[in-house]
Formats: C-alpha cells, sequence, structure tokens
C-alpha cells in the first residue's frame, strides 16, 4: 500500500482529497456522540490505534532512524494538545467562533516553514489563504462573530491552531525518516497515552455510555482517525505543509454538505457562497505556473 510512483504526484492530491473527506466526518460524529471533549477524543485515537496496529504489524519496515521515531512522538503530543484546546474552547465559547480561530493554522504553518523549514511562501500562497479563512468565516457567520468578544476560551482555539500548525510543519519532518505506517502508528500511540492522561486528570467519565455512542466513538477511531490520517501522512510527505494547510480548510465546506444528510441541517445562501469562496483560495493555493 502507498508505493506511489513519483511522475504522478497528482495520486498525492486524491490521497489528500481522500483524508479531508474522512476528517470531515469528526465533528459530525462527536456531536452523535454527545460526550466530553476529552472524551471522544480519547477514543477517537485509542481506536484508531488499535486498527492502524495490526496493519503497522504486517507491513512493517526496519526503523533505522531514531530521529523519526522521536519526531513521530513529538508529533502525536502535538496531535493531542491540539485537540485537548480546541474541545476545551468549544466548552468555554461559541463553537462557530472557535472553529473560525482554529482555521489560522495555515498563517502558523506559512510563518513556520518561513523560519524553520526555510520555504518562503509564495504571495498566491497568502493571498489563496486570506480568501479561504474569509471563506470559512462567511460559512460561521460574519454577525456571530462580530457579536462575539475574545475569551478564555477563543485564546485556547487560538493555540490549538498554532498546536495544529506545528504538527502540519513536524509531519513533513518525519515523514522524511519514516514511512507512513510507522510514522502514524507511533504518532497515534502517543497521542493516545497523553490524552488518556488528561482525561485521568480531569476525571473525564470514560464508560457507561450508549451503544449509540460506543459506534459513533468507533467509527470516529476508523474513518477519521486511521484512515483519514493514514492518507493525509502519505500526502504530507510529498506535498508542501503551506499547500497541504490550506487544503485542509475544505474540510469545513464538506462537513456543512454532509450534516444535510446526516444531521438535516440546512444549507443557506451565505454558507453555500462561503464554500466556493474556500474552495477559490483553496484552488489559488494549489494551483501550478
Amino acid at each position: 500500500m502507498f508505493k506511489l510512483h513519483k511522475d504522478h504526484p497528482w495520486i498525492h492530491y486524491i490521497l489528500l482529497l481522500f483524508g479531508v473527506l474522512c476528517i470531515s466526518w469528526s465533528a459530525i460524529l462527536v456531536k452523535i456522540a454527545d460526550i466530553s471533549g476529552f472524551g471522544s477524543g480519547f477514543y477517537r485515537l485509542f481506536f484508531g490505534t488499535i486498527g492502524i496496529i495490526p496493519v503497522w504489524l504486517y507491513f512493517k519496515k526496519p526503523i533505522i532512524n531514531r530521529k523519526g521515531v522521536k519526531v513521530a512522538i513529538i508529533c502525536g503530543v502535538l496531535f493531542a494538545c491540539d485537540i485537548a484546546l480546541w474541545n476545551t474552547s468549544i466548552m468555554l465559547s461559541k463553537a462557530t467562533i472557535s472553529t473560525l480561530l482554529a482555521n489560522l493554522a495555515p498563517v502558523w504553518v506559512g510563518l513556520g516553514s518561513l523560519f524553520f523549514l526555510k520555504e518562503k511562501p509564495t504571495r498566491t500562497f497568502w493571498i489563496g489563504t486570506a480568501i479561504s479563512i474569509f471563506g470559512v468565516t462567511i460559512i460561521i457567520g460574519i454577525n456571530e462573530i462580530m457579536a462575539a468578544n475574545l475569551n478564555f476560551g477563543n485564546t485556547l482555539a487560538i493555540a490549538a491552531s498554532m498546536f495544529y500548525g506545528a504538527y502540519l510543519i513536524t509531519v513533513r519532518k518525519g515523514r522524511n525518516t519514516l514511512d507512513t505506517f510507522s510514522f502514524t502508528s507511533i504518532s497515534m500511540m502517543s497521542s493516545t497515552v497523553v490524552l488518556g492522561l488528561i482525561c485521568l486528570f480531569t476525571a473525564t467519565p470514560l464508560w457507561g455510555f450508549s451503544t449509540k455512542t460506543w459506534l459513533a466513538l468507533g467509527t470516529l477511531g476508523i474513518i477519521p482517525q486511521l484512515l483519514g490520517w493514514l492518507a493525509i501522512n502519505q500526502a504530507l510527505g510529498h506535498i508542501k505543509p503551506t499547500i497541504a494547510s490550506v487544503s485542509l480548510l475544505s474540510q469545513t465546506v464538506f462537513t456543512a454538505i454532509f450534516s444535510v444528510f446526516i444531521l438535516s441541517e440546512v444549507l443557506t445562501l451565505h454558507e453555500i457562497g462561503g464554500a466556493v469562496i474556500v474552495l477559490v483560495g483553496i484552488y489559488l493555493v494549489n494551483r501550478r505556473k
């Protein structure tokens, strides 16, 4: 799996799109599960880890670079912190505002690539990023944003976007020295341990759920976490994090579309317009000269 010919870079974009479609189910499944954010975050990583370990052992390649293992562990910690802060921000403030602030990740990726990867983002990247974030703003609702004041929950959402951006940048480093299965497995195990400790110290309930909740949690671990991040991590080994970070904004669009059919939510005209703007921004970032 994932032995892709270097002359067909578009395959990595297909994998990125597949990953985005998978993680677009995250918010919907969390809503269906209807438990604490820490609990759903833990089981997302826990079930994902259980699912990937047998596959990893089957396809496992010799690990000759210990630095790659360290990077994968660091990525797992960053991803766990992103989820923990993100879920907490939703509990302390409006989910719509937290969503917008969490989508600042491409900005941090652009700055991180400039200072740490020595990859100067192009003017087109910044224009496309600004357009995409504006589109996300339209989807969420400008009135919702203007009516909100920056509080502690919003601050946590901004911090979560920084951890997410740091994760995307660090993945690029780790994927250069580890195969996709090894990198994803190690990072998932690291995230599971960190989130497990967070649940332990916050006394988060982790059992006594309904069958519907367990099914949602299991699906959350398999589809968004296992399949989604396997595909995204593979793509990140070949696509610049600046480009990938903006492309990942499209999950807002797909989540809105899926919510129409699963949660019976109705898309308004401004949400449809915002979705088109997001896709335009993504196109500008990804288009070739």
